[in-house]
Formats: structure tokens, sequence, C-alpha cells
């Protein structure tokens, strides 16, 4: 579940580093989790949802039907493309008659203060500059007693659990490639486009915000591999990843060569050693792909994947 991606990218091509394109994003909750996270936390009863940095639309129209049967939602995102998208995906649900899109920021959402009773957001707030003030107006814009809902990784975590069963890398190899990662992700935030790692920030943002109740969990859901990789899942991970590889990414936060080389050097890297660590990305990524073509690859893939709950206070 990391997202190989960077904020300023193209729209086109950032819906591909980030699996916007397709049903991949669809594959990563279970529905039953779902479900038993809408009873904990008393969707039912909630009307108004606002999802913040809705991309196009997956999110927020898996959350809708979790609420009241005539509830309905308010999708934001920046890229007006984006938006054009989410509103069609609605219409092709269902959902268009209780669903609405507009272009805007995370940082001054255009609502007023207290009207939704479900604030959310999925992988946005690790693409912002200081997701202290995104929560900050995601906490502004819930209602007293509402609640504020946000889903965001620990990218390095998961680098880390992918590289333990990566097929065809040397100690040092894995070794080099968190190297890379943790730098890569230093020099993103550095550069003001994010943590990649913000989950475990989050029940300290959500206090900082005047958040009470914050309850966390992990998505329970991983991305079994195991051959001959026959089920629906599975096939739809394996097409995500090799586009990704066919295409040139690193499966780690830089994604393409030029922004992995931008963010290692933005975080201190030695540019002498950086062409030898990309070498051994594209290996990794290479012995991965002859893996999976010849039915070798076999793992849990569990990604570190927080569910952070917090309620705005009367």
């Amino acid at each position: 579940m990391s997202d190989p991606s960077t904020p300023e990218a193209p729209a086109a091509a950032y819906s591909w580093l980030v699996g916007f394109d397709g049903d991949w994003r669809d594959t990563w909750w279970s529905q039953d989790f779902l479900e038993l996270v809408a009873a904990r936390l008393g969707l039912g009863e909630l009307r108004a949802l606002v999802d913040v940095g809705c991309g196009v639309g997956h999110w927020g129209q898996r959350r809708l039907p979790l609420l009241h049967r005539d509830a309905t939602l308010v999708g934001l995102d920046r890229e007006p493309g984006f938006v054009a998208r989410a509103a069609t995906a609605a219409q092709a649900r269902g959902l268009a008659a209780r669903a609405s899109y507009r272009q805007a920021l995370a940082e001054a959402l255009p609502l007023a203060t207290a009207s939704a009773d479900l604030v959310t957001c999925q992988t946005v707030l690790i693409h912002v500059a200081d997701p202290a003030v995104v929560v900050a107006e995601m906490a502004r814009v819930a209602r007293p007693g509402g609640l504020v809902l946000a889903a965001e990784p620990n990218n390095f975590g998961e680098k880390a659990s992918a590289l333990v069963g990566a097929p065809g890398l040397s100690r040092t190899d894995r070794l080099a490639l968190l190297e890379l990662e943790a730098v890569c992700q230093d020099g993103k935030r550095l550069a003001g486009s994010g943590d990649s790692s913000v989950g475990e920030r989050l029940p300290g943002l959500f206090a900082a915000a005047g958040l009470c109740d914050v309850r966390v969990c992990q998505n329970e859901k991983c991305a079994p591999l195991v051959p001959p990789y026959d089920t629906p899942g599975e096939r739809t991970e394996l097409r995500q990843m090799l586009s990704w590889i066919d295409g040139g990414v690193w499966l780690g936060v830089g994604g393409t060569r030029e922004q992995t080389q931008a963010w290692y050097l933005g975080g201190g890297g030695d540019p002498a050693r950086f062409d030898v660590l990309w070498s051994v990305a594209r290996r990794e990524a290479e012995a991965w792909k002859a893996a999976a073509l010849a039915g070798t690859v076999s793992g849990a893939r569990g990604p570190t994947f927080y569910l952070v709950a917090g309620r705005r206070g009367p």
C-alpha cells in the first residue's frame, strides 16, 4: 500500500503513481473490517461526510454506505481533474444524488465550522507540508461530538517489511535500500512535500488539535501473493506492481528516478552514492518481476497502515 509518488507530478502521472487508475485501491480494505470500524465509531447515525483530498473518490465512496441511509458526501481535492473523475465514479456507483465534489486545498477547507459529522482522509497527510494544519482544519469542520478519521501509513515500516522476503537481494542490498528510503523520506519532508511515515505521529497530531477519545487501530488487510496468484485481489496486486516496475518506478517513496534523486540529495545523501543505490533499487524491482512471472514470489506483504479517529469536544 505504499505510495511511490509526489504531488508535484502532473496529474496524469500522479494518478498512475498512486494507483488511482483501476480498482487497486479498492482492494486495500476488507468490507467486514470497515463495517466493524463503523460499528465501533457509530457511523450508522451520521449524515454529513467530508472526504478531504478525495482523489478520484475511492475512500469516501467506500465510507458513505456505512453512514445513515440519507447521508451525503462532499469530496474536496486540489486537482480539478480528480474532482471530475470522482463525480463520474459516484455516478457509476449509484451515489450521484448523495455525493458532490469541488476543488479545494486541504489546508483551507471551504466549509463552515462545525458543519460535518465525519471529516476523513486517506493517504493525504503524507503529502502535505504541515499535517497539523490539515488536521486542525478537519477538526474545525467537524461538529461538536463529530469525528475526524484519517488512514495514513508508516511507509518506512512497510518498505522494511517488504524487503524481508525480497528475492535476489543480499543483506547489503537490503540495508542499502533502507538507507535510500530513509534519506529520501527526510528529503521529501524537508522539501515540504510531506512525511511518508506520518501515520506514527497521528495520535499526537489529533490530540494537539484538541480532539478527544482518540482511537488507533491498524488495517488488518494484507496483500498476500501465493502462487498461482489466482484470486481477484492477487491478480490486481500483480498488475499494479508490474505496471510500476515496467514504468521504471522504484517501489519506495521516490517512485521515479528523477524524484528519488531529488529527495535523496535534499535529504543529505551523498551525490556520488546515488547511482549505486538506484542500481540496487532497479535490481530489486527486476528480480521481483522475474520471480513473479516465474510464480516463485510468495509472501504476506503486510503494510503498516493506521486508522486514527478522534472526536471534537463540545
